[in-house]
């Protein structure tokens, strides 16, 4: 079998089990929670974890309409149940393992997933009328899938969060190939990016923590808070006037977290600042581990000189770094605003940790600086749009370019080593389905013994 066989397989089978964990949570929109014709059963039992028809045919059909869906060679069908059976074996030995999943997670992705939910509709109401529901109902509904999805992940990586490779596990992983299968890659480049987020002045926040206290003020005197977030409200929140649902301990920010818990119900605060903005929040009620609030938040622009400040704070670093003072990675760590890069030194990475990237994933503006500049040298700073009313300042180190070549354990070696990794994880996820499965009930219905899943086992 070639590199790019090895890899192919690799990503599909991937796919396959993204989708069947996927697709639980999608019920409620799928095409079997609208056609009434679809009888529906029981087709595999794992203990007391049941697999129905239609979640099946649901996978299948999302499968279908996939790009991986081109390359795959088999019987889908069996191929997805199979990983279905596997989730299945995942969470009852999660159940036996006592994997338990933290409150503040499970908020986290419930959230999370129901603002997914939001953009693919377009909003709260759409979702209501579609189906009858309220987003919250839905949620609730989906909470224990959710639960479900976390756990079997969970149970998961803590099966391989032990597996690691040697360097000559990776060149005997690379010598398993001929030379003339593994991959060509194109241009590519190594370049990093130091951003500066301006600092807002103490002035501009003085001035809407005072448009705050006048809000607070009309809500104290009568004006209904909700109207008033409707009206003032610079957040998503301000459609349910302000309303953010019960939420649990931790699954907000802190500061708007305590500053919400030391209300009574229908105590306003004063104006408290968070990463998002500065608020005023009105707690509506608590039970047991949450509490329901609703709030109007501002945010403070940054003015002309508060960019420029940024901008020269970056011209200031640059010199710094290209005098040996501290280099691009040490400054990019401490310095640095943007979260994608900052943990990699400021460089952009691939999936596998490679911070050499292809000319094709960067982006077109970000291209066309790098174009200015030389290997090796780093650019002034200067201010970039980002966002609609949003200017950031930034600088450019571009390292190097890398000339087209065939994989090498030279110039390849990360992602010859996130390859081998894949491999060995798999290979031990295979063995460990492999044994649990004998310890478990499993039933499949006749109609899939084509697909040898008992018999495999």
């Amino acid at each position: 079998m070639t590199f790019m066989n090895v890899r192919r397989k690799m990503k599909i089978t991937g796919y396959i089990a993204r989708t069947v964990l996927a697709i639980v949570l999608l019920a409620p929109f799928s095409l079997f929670a609208q056609d009434g014709n679809v009888v529906d059963k029981i087709i595999a039992k794992v203990d007391d974890k049941i697999i129905l028809k239609s979640e099946l045919e649901s996978a299948y059909i999302q499968f279908l309409t996939s790009p991986q869906a081109r390359e795959f060679q088999g019987d889908a069908r069996c191929a997805l149940l199979k990983s279905f059976v596997d989730s299945k074996v995942l969470l009852v030995m999660s159940e036996i393992d006592s994997v338990e999943v933290e409150p503040s997670r499970l908020d986290y992705e419930i959230q999370s997933r129901g603002q997914q939910i939001v953009a693919r509709f377009g909003s709260e109401e759409a979702i209501q009328k579609a189906y009858g529901k309220t987003l919250d109902q839905i949620m609730n509904e989906l909470r224990p899938s959710i639960e479900e999805q976390i756990r079997i992940e969970m149970q998961e990586n803590n099966i391989l969060k032990d597996v690691t490779v040697t360097p000559r596990e990776v060149k005997q992983f690379f010598n398993r190939f001929p030379k003339d299968s593994l991959p060509l890659y194109s241009v590519e480049y190594e370049v990093g990016i130091i951003v500066k987020e301006p600092e807002v002045s103490d002035s501009e926040k003085e001035r809407i923590k005072k448009k705050l206290i006048d809000l607070r003020n009309e809500a104290l005197n009568g004006t209904s808070f909700e109207i008033l977030a409707t009206l003032n409200s610079q957040g998503p929140s301000s459609q349910n006037g302000g309303n953010l649902g019960f939420q649990g301990r931790g699954s907000l920010d802190p500061a708007y977290e305590a500053a919400a818990l030391a209300l009574k119900p229908g105590e306003i605060s004063m104006p408290i600042e968070s990463q998002f903005g500065i608020h005023i929040i009105q707690l509506v009620e608590k039970r047991g581990n949450e509490y329901q609030s609703r709030h109007i938040i501002m945010t403070p622009k940054p003015n002309e000189q508060d960019i420029q400040d940024a901008v020269g704070f970056l011209d200031d670093l640059r010199n710094q770094i290209i005098a040996d003072s501290v280099t691009f990675e040490e400054a990019a760590k401490l310095y640095s605003d943007d979260r994608s890069t900052k943990a990699s030194g400021g460089f952009f990475a691939d999936q596998f940790g490679s911070l050499r990237i292809p000319a094709d994933n960067l982006e077109p503006e970000l291209f066309f600086e790098i174009d200015k500049l030389k290997e090796g040298e780093i650019s002034k700073a200067q201010k970039v749009q980002v966002g609609a009313d949003s200017q950031v300042a930034r600088i450019i180190y571009y390292k190097r370019r890398v000339a087209p070549h065939r994989a090498n354990m030279t110039d390849d070696y990360e992602k010859l080593k996130a390859a081998t990794t894949q491999m060995k994880k798999s290979i031990k996820r295979t063995e460990y389905l492999q044994e649990k499965m004998k310890e478990v009930y499993l039933e499949v219905d006749a109609e899939y013994n084509r697909c040898g899943i008992i018999n495999n086992q």
